[in-house]
């Protein structure tokens, strides 16, 4: 396994641990509006770029550095997941935020945090950067 495929490894990993220690003691009701990360697609993301994004939208990339500075979504913020709980309070909770990884689970476990924080209007792209650059 070569280093950058063992770090894309083991920040999923974490982001999957993160994401379990961020809802403990957290009520579990989901009834409740906004209490879930809502997906959005490659496509729909395009298209709200492509009509122009407002700016009541922020796009946040939680990738490394290196990894955002090799390719990111035009208008992108970066706040790598290792210090996402530590820099999430730059957000407007009154702005719709859209997460981006490099294939989706740090994009959700950063959303379920923000959610459990009181953000209410939290996306994560589907599939990441990876279905980015597909498309």
């Amino acid at each position: 396994m070569n280093k950058k495929t063992f770090l894309i490894f083991a920040l999923v990993l974490l982001a999957i641990i993160l994401a379990g220690c961020a809802n403990q003691g957290e009520s579990t009701d989901l009834s409740a509006a906004n209490t879930k990360v809502q997906p959005i697609t490659a496509e729909e993301l395009r298209a709200q770029l492509d009509a122009g994004l407002d700016e009541n939208t922020v796009i946040v990339d939680v990738r490394e550095p290196f990894l955002y500075e090799e390719n990111h979504i035009p208008g992108a913020i970066l706040i790598p997941f290792a210090e996402f709980e530590k820099e999430y309070e730059k957000l407007d909770k009154n702005k719709k935020i859209i997460l981006v990884c490099h294939m989706g689970p740090m994009g959700e476990a950063s959303g379920q945090f923000l959610i459990s924080k009181g953000y209410k209007q939290v996306y994560n792209l589907e599939g990441g950067m990876r279905a980015w650059e597909e498309g």
